[in-house]
């Protein structure tokens, strides 16, 4: 959108290339490193080259995608309607439900039916998100 000829534009863009090329390694190390905790690879197995080999294939993975992905707002409805229904309704209601459970001993009958209450919650919050990211699949503003 912005002329060739302008420096600031031009300096705008050095600008967030940098940042783009600065902060990609942090973000994607966090990411490896958490695909190496969920798959539960032991400590023994995690040499060099292990997390070399991994980091190839990660990378490998997320440039295909990038070739054939090429709707950025897309991915920003589903990633955001997806990971909004788990902040706002999925995760408080199964931590309320473990605080209450796990302390039977001190857990009213109240407390019983609240948990029960704040899961038909997140099931409804759980649809609500199904919704709206199939809505953001089919392209509905």
């Amino acid at each position: 959108n912005y002329s060739t000829n302008d420096n600031i534009a031009t300096f705008c863009r050095l600008a967030i290339a940098i940042a783009i090329v600065t902060t990609y390694p942090l973000a994607f190390i966090g990411f490896r490193d958490g695909i190496i905790d969920v798959l539960e690879v032991p400590i023994m197995k995690q040499t060099t080259a292990n997390i070399n080999m991994l980091t190839v294939i990660l990378l490998c993975i997320i440039t295909v995608l990038a070739v054939f992905v090429t709707d950025l707002g897309l991915i920003n409805a589903v990633g955001g309607g997806t990971l909004a229904t788990a902040v706002v309704f999925i995760f408080p209601a199964l931590m309320f439900r473990a605080a209450v459970f796990d302390e039977l001993n001190d857990s009213t009958p109240a407390d019983l039916k609240e948990a029960k209450i704040v899961l038909v919650v997140m099931w409804i919050g759980i649809v609500l998100g199904v919704i709206g990211v199939c809505l953001a699949l089919m392209g509905v503003d």
